[in-house]
């Protein structure tokens, strides 16, 4: 009898252990804090709103304004890594809705408070430690704290 459970325990640990998916990098994906972002074309640095965050999970990501009264928004959209993972392309951004997204295409516009430009915005990794990370487009370098 004490076999049994112990053999039954086991596998329900292996059935959970199984069932967890792994990060893609786990020095990138987390909960990030934005501290600024600083355009590249005239050197202004952005820190209008220090409550903006951004959730990067395995191929999602999540831009968020906490507790700012500027109604930026909450986006989802999509990331993808070049193989060494040196870069990164965030695209596919819609309306965050319940617990996914309402299906709508955001306006490119509307990712300016978050550092992005257009659509669709490759990133070079500047740095990626689990504690800081800072990426770099064509339009900003942007810098986070985890959060």
């Amino acid at each position: 009898m004490k076999t049994i459970y112990i053999l039954l325990i086991a596998s329900l640990a292996l059935l959970a252990s199984s069932c967890e998916k792994k990060p893609i990098d786990g020095d990138i994906e987390g909960m990030w804090k934005m501290k600024q972002f600083t355009t590249l074309a005239d050197g202004i640095v952005h820190d209008e709103c220090p409550r903006i965050f951004f959730s990067i999970q395995l191929n999602v990501v999540e831009l968020a304004e906490k507790q700012c009264t500027h109604g930026y928004g909450t986006f989802i959209g999509h990331i993808y890594y070049n193989e060494d993972h040196s870069a990164l392309t965030m695209q596919d951004f819609k309306f965050r809705e319940s617990t996914g997204d309402n299906g709508e295409n955001v306006p490119a516009e509307r990712l300016l408070p978050y550092g992005i430009n257009t659509l669709e915005t490759t990133f070079k990794v500047l740095k990626a430690d689990g504690r800081h990370l800072v990426l770099q487009s064509d339009y900003a370098t942007l810098e986070f704290t985890s959060f």
